[in-house]
Formats: structure tokens, C-alpha cells, sequence
């Protein structure tokens, strides 16, 4: 009965060897998939930032290129004489809708008069006067030869001495 008791010891014991062998598998695997998990996870958020940039900058694209065949669609229009003249009180308005629109703000002064049917310089005196922004320090979104481009202005009217 002994040896059948020794026996048994030794079974069980090596039972519970294999038991405890599994789990310590178990147990490496477990951390394995969770370090794999965090990889993956951290792999998406960087995925997901870059799409979300790729969007911000195509949406900027996408304004800069309906800002431009706004203006050309207004400059045919008035060109062609299909579009009424403005009035002074109509060109005021429309100078001072184009300053207070956050898209259209940073439009330079050259392309808002293009728009509106006035000189440069009068919108500079509108913009001046609704200081609606400052001319110093900001970049500005000019459309020159067909080409949408942002300029810095903070050196406008600076001496280079």
C-alpha cells in the first residue's frame, strides 16, 4: 500500500508540474497578446492621425480651390456684363461681408477688391477701419497665375535696412 501511496504522490505531483508548467505558458502567452494588442492599438491612433491630417489638408485644398472658381465665376459673370454693377452701399456690404467671413478674412486685399469690383486700396481702408484683422504677422491666401498660396505679410512695409 505504500508504493501505491508513493505512486499516487509522485502522479499527482507530476500533474500538478504540468499544470503549473501549462499555466506559466498560459501566462507568457497572455502578456504576449496584451504587448501585441497595445502595438496594434498604438499602430491604429497613428493611422487615424495621419488620415485625419491627410482630410484637414485636402479640405483646405478643396476652399482654396472653390475660392478660386468663385472668383472666376464672378469675374466672367461681370465681364461679360451679365452681372449688375454694384452700388457703393452694395460694394461696402460686400467688402465688409468678405473681412467678417472667417474663411475669407485672410483673402488679400487684391483678390477681395477683384471680387467685389473696387480698388485694392479700398479695401485696406475697410479693413482698416473694421480692424478686423491685423496686416502684421499673418498669412495671408492669394491666388496669383491661376495658383492658390499662402503669404506671410509680417515683413510688409518694413524697411530693409
Amino acid at each position: 500500500m505504500a508504493s501505491k501511496e508513493k505512486n499516487g504522490d509522485t502522479t499527482s505531483k507530476k500533474i500538478s508540474d504540468k499544470k503549473r508548467e501549462t499555466l506559466v505558458k498560459s501566462k507568457e502567452q497572455f502578456s504576449s497578446l496584451q504587448e501585441s494588442l497595445r502595438q496594434s492599438v498604438a499602430q491604429m491612433e497613428q493611422w487615424g492621425n495621419w488620415a485625419q491630417d491627410l482630410m484637414e489638408s485636402r479640405d483646405s485644398e478643396i476652399a482654396a480651390l472653390q475660392a478660386r472658381v468663385d472668383a472666376l465665376e464672378t469675374r466672367l459673370l461681370r465681364e461679360a456684363g451679365e452681372e449688375p454693377k454694384l452700388t457703393n452701399a452694395q460694394k461696402r456690404e460686400a467688402i465688409t461681408a468678405y473681412l467678417t467671413d472667417p474663411e475669407r478674412t485672410n483673402w488679400s486685399d487684391r483678390e477681395i477688391a477683384r471680387q467685389v469690383g473696387t480698388s485694392p486700396q479700398t479695401v485696406a481702408n475697410w479693413r482698416q477701419r473694421l480692424s478686423v484683422t491685423s496686416r502684421r504677422g499673418q498669412d495671408r491666401t492669394v491666388i496669383r497665375g491661376g495658383k492658390v498660396f499662402k503669404m506671410r505679410t509680417d515683413n510688409i512695409g518694413q524697411n530693409k535696412g
